[in-house]
């Protein structure tokens, strides 16, 4: 991540975590963990996203020869 972001992430996160607190019951102790939820809120918005799962591995038909069927109790059949 860039560095330059930080301090902007954490003026927003304040600004999150402020803007909550007036809107909802946050006690003292409890503000610290609001901010630190915001900021890693923000921080997850600008992540890379994760690389693509791999592909599965595609199977190939069977070749267009097809085997000789059998014809009952392994016996071939007989040629006419």
């Amino acid at each position: 991540m860039n560095d330059r972001l930080r301090p902007e992430l954490r003026e927003l996160a304040v600004k999150i975590a402020t803007s909550y607190a007036r809107s909802n019951p946050v006690s003292v102790e409890a503000l610290p963990s609001v901010i630190v939820m915001a900021y890693q809120g923000l921080e997850a918005c600008i992540a890379p996203p994760p690389p693509p799962p791999p592909e599965p591995v595609k199977r190939g038909r069977r070749s267009a020869k097809a085997a000789p069927k059998a014809t009952g109790r392994g016996r071939k059949a007989a040629s006419r």
